[in-house]
């Protein structure tokens, strides 16, 4: 019998993640050892009755689990969860945060690309899971569509909400996550000891910050201007995104108040190992998307200059440390944030002074983004399933 070591070696800087940290870095270690419980059963239940088990999951996300006749009691448990809203949601600050989430428009998804998904592929160990489903040149495209999908719907008014399009689509991964790491675990590939369990607590509330405090400080680093209450907002409704993909509420509870996630975001950000080929290949995939997506002759003239502004903030947002290490060109265009800065902050002061614009920058930026998906989607919407 192999007993399992306190860290799993991707946890580096340990010695100075106790000391800057103390009992909350050994705690975090404990994080890539656990996993969603809740989750893992019911794939585990779900794969005894093949086809009848995908069918009682659809119809579950569809009409609740009360509905599914033969639900079983594993089913049953983790739907019971995320169908119950916890005490601690305040549905006004969700709803807040979303409009919020809104306004930032198109930027929010240059920043989750520039910013969240590249900073995640720095991480080696965090893509593993993804690495493991091959093509990855192939898939860049489409992945950034279907995170840009998930990411748009959750953040909807009313999206959230049981039935609601964000809703089905955060529990559909959480349990698609739960069928990955059912596969992953009996992989003779998967080395354990060295990366922690597959889409561990660790990494899922990793995701959680790129896609909430990453976003802000993003936003922010782009001239967008927040006040306390709307960034509040956006980490609550990202919470209760946490609560349903299964992230342990401990974890989620470090997130805020804000002052207080940034340094768990640092802490994550200390002891994570850096890239590998692996990282690089997807890092690479990520960079030519806009060339990959340019299906017409306008967009094919604009897609080389969004590729280098994409460069640009990539370098920006993530420093020259992460930006080299992940081969991001070091050119002119790391000061294109400057511009860009100067631009979205004069707007966002007007925004601030004219009574009814902040409503509109949100249903604007909305509906941009919508589009930009739609596009990015070609009329396939995403199954989110095993293997794309």
């Amino acid at each position: 019998m192999t007993t399992q070591p306190e860290f799993p070696e991707r946890y580096v800087n340990r010695r100075e993640a106790r000391r800057v940290y103390g009992p909350l870095a050994d705690r975090f270690a404990r994080a890539y050892w656990e996993l969603d419980p809740l989750a893992d059963a019911a794939v585990e239940e779900l794969s005894e009755h093949g086809r009848a088990g995908h069918e009682r999951l659809e119809r579950a996300l569809r009409d609740g689990v009360a509905a599914v006749d033969g639900a079983g009691p594993r089913l049953r448990a983790v739907f019971d969860e995320v169908e119950r809203v916890p005490s601690w949601i305040d549905w006004d600050r969700v709803e807040h945060g979303a409009r919020t989430y809104q306004r930032i428009g198109p930027s929010a998804m240059m920043i989750l690309s520039a910013w969240s998904l590249m900073n995640g592929y720095h991480s080696a160990p965090a893509v593993k899971p993804l690495v493991f489903t091959k093509r990855l040149d192939v898939m860049a495209p489409r992945r950034l569509a279907e995170t840009s999908r998930f990411v748009t719907e959750v953040a909807q008014t009313g999206g959230l909400r049981r039935g609601a399009l964000g809703y089905t689509i955060t529990v559909r991964v959480r349990l698609v996550h739960a069928m990955v790491r059912r596969a992953l675990r009996r992989s003779p590939e998967w080395r354990r000891d060295a990366w922690g369990e597959p889409i561990n607590q660790a990494d899922m509330v990793g995701t959680v910050i790129e896609f909430s405090l990453l976003v802000l400080e993003g936003a922010r680093k782009m001239g967008f201007r927040f006040s306390e209450r709307e960034s509040s907002a956006v980490i609550h409704l990202w919470q209760y995104v946490g609560y349903l993909s299964g992230v342990d509420p401990w974890l989620l509870g470090e997130l805020s108040p804000e002052p207080r996630g940034v340094e768990f975001a640092k802490l994550l950000h200390l002891v994570q190992p850096g890239p590998d080929a692996d990282s690089l290949a997807l890092a690479d995939a990520l960079r030519r998307v806009p060339l990959q997506m340019a299906d017409d002759p306008l967009r094919r003239a604009l897609a080389p200059w969004v590729a280098r502004y994409h460069d640009g903030l990539a370098r920006a947002f993530n420093g020259p440390k992460i930006a080299d290490d992940l081969r991001v060109p070091d050119d002119a265009w790391k000061y294109a944030i400057w511009p860009t800065q100067l631009v979205i902050g004069a707007v966002e002061r007007v925004r601030e002074r004219v009574p009814g614009a902040t409503a509109l920058a949100a249903r604007v930026g909305n509906h941009l983004v919508r589009a930009s998906v739609d596009h990015m989607l070609r009329g396939v919407e995403p199954q989110f399933r095993p293997g794309g």
